[in-house]
Protein backbone atom coordinates (compact mmCIF):
# COMPACT_ATOMS: atom_id res chain seq x y z
CA UNK A 1 0.00 0.00 0.00
CA UNK A 2 1.31 3.45 -0.92
CA UNK A 3 1.60 6.37 1.48
CA UNK A 4 -1.58 8.47 1.46
CA UNK A 5 0.37 11.72 1.81
CA UNK A 6 3.15 11.50 -0.75
CA UNK A 7 1.93 8.46 -2.76
CA UNK A 8 5.60 7.51 -3.33
CA UNK A 9 6.82 5.44 -0.41
CA UNK A 10 5.42 2.21 0.96
CA UNK A 11 3.04 2.83 3.89
CA UNK A 12 4.47 1.37 7.09
CA UNK A 13 2.59 3.41 9.70
CA UNK A 14 -1.15 3.42 10.34
CA UNK A 15 -1.98 6.68 12.12
CA UNK A 16 -5.49 6.83 13.59
CA UNK A 17 -6.92 10.01 15.07
CA UNK A 18 -10.37 10.88 16.33
CA UNK A 19 -11.89 14.34 15.90
CA UNK A 20 -15.47 15.07 16.99
CA UNK A 21 -16.33 11.37 17.29
CA UNK A 22 -15.08 10.75 13.74
CA UNK A 23 -12.32 8.19 13.37
CA UNK A 24 -9.85 8.61 10.52
CA UNK A 25 -6.88 6.40 9.68
CA UNK A 26 -3.96 7.55 7.54
CA UNK A 27 -1.45 5.12 6.10
CA UNK A 28 1.93 6.84 5.91
CA UNK A 29 5.46 6.03 4.89
CA UNK A 30 8.23 6.46 7.47
CA UNK A 31 9.35 9.80 6.01
CA UNK A 32 5.87 11.37 6.08
CA UNK A 33 5.24 10.02 9.58
CA UNK A 34 8.49 11.62 10.73
CA UNK A 35 7.53 14.93 9.07
CA UNK A 36 4.20 14.91 10.96
CA UNK A 37 6.05 14.11 14.24
CA UNK A 38 4.31 10.77 14.59
CA UNK A 39 6.33 8.47 16.79
CA UNK A 40 6.84 4.97 15.51
CA UNK A 41 8.13 1.98 17.40
CA UNK A 42 11.77 1.53 16.48
CA UNK A 43 12.53 -1.98 15.25
CA UNK A 44 15.02 -3.87 17.40
CA UNK A 45 18.58 -3.52 16.15
CA UNK A 46 19.32 -7.24 16.31
CA UNK A 47 16.24 -9.42 16.06
CA UNK A 48 18.21 -12.66 16.37
CA UNK A 49 19.55 -11.57 19.75
CA UNK A 50 16.12 -11.96 21.40
CA UNK A 51 15.20 -15.29 19.79
CA UNK A 52 16.89 -17.51 22.43
CA UNK A 53 15.17 -15.57 25.18
CA UNK A 54 11.82 -15.92 23.42
CA UNK A 55 12.36 -19.65 22.87
CA UNK A 56 13.15 -20.08 26.56
CA UNK A 57 9.98 -18.20 27.58
CA UNK A 58 7.84 -20.26 25.21
CA UNK A 59 9.31 -23.50 26.58
CA UNK A 60 8.58 -22.39 30.15
CA UNK A 61 5.01 -21.46 29.23
CA UNK A 62 4.48 -24.81 27.51
CA UNK A 63 5.88 -26.61 30.54
CA UNK A 64 3.50 -24.69 32.83
CA UNK A 65 0.65 -25.38 30.45
CA UNK A 66 1.48 -29.08 30.35
CA UNK A 67 1.55 -29.13 34.17
CA UNK A 68 -1.84 -27.49 34.28
CA UNK A 69 -3.22 -29.88 31.68
CA UNK A 70 -1.91 -32.86 33.68
CA UNK A 71 -4.04 -31.57 36.52
CA UNK A 72 -6.89 -31.49 34.00
CA UNK A 73 -7.42 -35.16 34.68
CA UNK A 74 -8.02 -34.34 38.36
CA UNK A 75 -11.58 -34.23 39.59
CA UNK A 76 -13.51 -32.46 42.33
CA UNK A 77 -13.74 -34.61 45.49
CA UNK A 78 -17.26 -33.35 46.27
CA UNK A 79 -19.12 -33.66 42.97
CA UNK A 80 -16.68 -35.74 40.90
CA UNK A 81 -16.51 -33.27 38.00
CA UNK A 82 -13.28 -33.48 36.00
CA UNK A 83 -11.49 -30.35 34.82
CA UNK A 84 -11.97 -31.53 31.23
CA UNK A 85 -15.73 -31.54 31.83
CA UNK A 86 -15.51 -27.97 33.16
CA UNK A 87 -13.62 -26.91 30.03
CA UNK A 88 -16.37 -28.36 27.84
CA UNK A 89 -19.33 -27.11 29.87
CA UNK A 90 -17.90 -23.77 31.00
CA UNK A 91 -19.50 -24.21 34.43
CA UNK A 92 -18.27 -25.69 37.67
CA UNK A 93 -20.21 -28.45 39.36
CA UNK A 94 -20.19 -27.19 42.96
CA UNK A 95 -18.50 -24.75 45.33
CA UNK A 96 -15.72 -27.25 46.08
CA UNK A 97 -14.66 -27.16 42.41
CA UNK A 98 -13.12 -23.72 43.00
CA UNK A 99 -10.64 -25.21 45.47
CA UNK A 100 -10.09 -28.41 43.46
CA UNK A 101 -9.26 -26.54 40.25
CA UNK A 102 -7.62 -23.48 41.85
CA UNK A 103 -4.34 -23.56 39.84
CA UNK A 104 -6.15 -23.92 36.52
CA UNK A 105 -8.75 -21.29 37.42
CA UNK A 106 -6.05 -18.81 38.46
CA UNK A 107 -4.33 -19.16 35.09
CA UNK A 108 -7.67 -18.95 33.29
CA UNK A 109 -8.79 -15.81 35.16
CA UNK A 110 -5.41 -14.17 34.65
CA UNK A 111 -5.63 -14.86 30.92
CA UNK A 112 -9.24 -13.64 30.60
CA UNK A 113 -9.33 -10.69 33.02
CA UNK A 114 -5.68 -9.80 33.38
CA UNK A 115 -5.83 -10.42 37.15
CA UNK A 116 -6.63 -13.21 39.58
CA UNK A 117 -8.94 -11.15 41.78
CA UNK A 118 -12.05 -9.13 40.97
CA UNK A 119 -11.64 -5.58 42.18
CA UNK A 120 -15.08 -4.28 41.23
CA UNK A 121 -16.07 -0.87 39.97
CA UNK A 122 -15.92 2.45 41.76
CA UNK A 123 -13.67 3.78 44.48
CA UNK A 124 -12.84 1.40 47.29
CA UNK A 125 -13.98 3.96 49.88
CA UNK A 126 -17.49 4.01 48.42
CA UNK A 127 -17.75 0.21 48.47
CA UNK A 128 -16.58 -0.07 52.08
CA UNK A 129 -19.19 2.35 53.44
CA UNK A 130 -22.23 0.79 54.99
CA UNK A 131 -25.60 1.72 53.49
CA UNK A 132 -27.37 4.62 55.20
CA UNK A 133 -29.72 3.77 58.01
CA UNK A 134 -33.40 4.08 57.13
CA UNK A 135 -35.14 6.92 58.96
CA UNK A 136 -36.93 6.11 62.19
CA UNK A 137 -40.73 6.14 62.25
CA UNK A 138 -40.75 9.53 64.03
CA UNK A 139 -38.41 11.02 61.40
CA UNK A 140 -40.52 9.57 58.58
CA UNK A 141 -43.73 11.03 60.03
CA UNK A 142 -42.05 14.44 60.49
CA UNK A 143 -40.76 14.31 56.91
CA UNK A 144 -44.21 13.32 55.59
CA UNK A 145 -45.79 16.21 57.53
CA UNK A 146 -43.28 18.66 56.05
CA UNK A 147 -43.95 17.32 52.55
CA UNK A 148 -47.72 17.53 53.07
CA UNK A 149 -47.47 21.14 54.27
CA UNK A 150 -45.34 22.00 51.25
CA UNK A 151 -47.76 20.26 48.86
CA UNK A 152 -50.76 22.04 50.42
CA UNK A 153 -49.04 25.41 49.90
CA UNK A 154 -48.31 24.51 46.26
CA UNK A 155 -51.96 23.41 45.85
CA UNK A 156 -53.23 26.74 47.16
CA UNK A 157 -50.93 28.63 44.77
CA UNK A 158 -52.01 26.46 41.83
CA UNK A 159 -55.72 27.05 42.59
CA UNK A 160 -55.22 30.81 42.92
CA UNK A 161 -53.31 30.81 39.61
CA UNK A 162 -56.11 28.73 38.06
CA UNK A 163 -53.65 25.95 37.11
CA UNK A 164 -56.27 23.28 37.61
CA UNK A 165 -54.36 20.36 36.07
CA UNK A 166 -51.41 20.98 38.34
CA UNK A 167 -53.80 21.42 41.27
CA UNK A 168 -55.44 18.07 40.51
CA UNK A 169 -52.04 16.34 40.46
CA UNK A 170 -51.05 17.96 43.75
CA UNK A 171 -54.42 16.96 45.29
CA UNK A 172 -53.81 13.33 44.24
CA UNK A 173 -50.31 13.33 45.73
CA UNK A 174 -51.64 14.77 49.01
CA UNK A 175 -54.36 12.11 49.18
CA UNK A 176 -51.83 9.36 48.48
CA UNK A 177 -49.55 10.58 51.26
CA UNK A 178 -52.40 11.01 53.70
CA UNK A 179 -53.66 7.51 52.92
CA UNK A 180 -50.16 6.12 53.54
CA UNK A 181 -50.20 7.15 57.21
Amino acid sequence: MKCETCAKGEATVAYTHIVDDTKKTLFLCGVCAEEKNIETAAPPEDKTKDVPVLVKEVKEELTNLAGAEDAGSASCPACGMAYDEFKKAGRLGCTECYAAFAPQLERLLKRIHGAERHRGKGPIEARSESPPEPPSIDEAVTTDTNILDQLRDELAKAVSAEAFEEAAQLRDRIRALEGGR
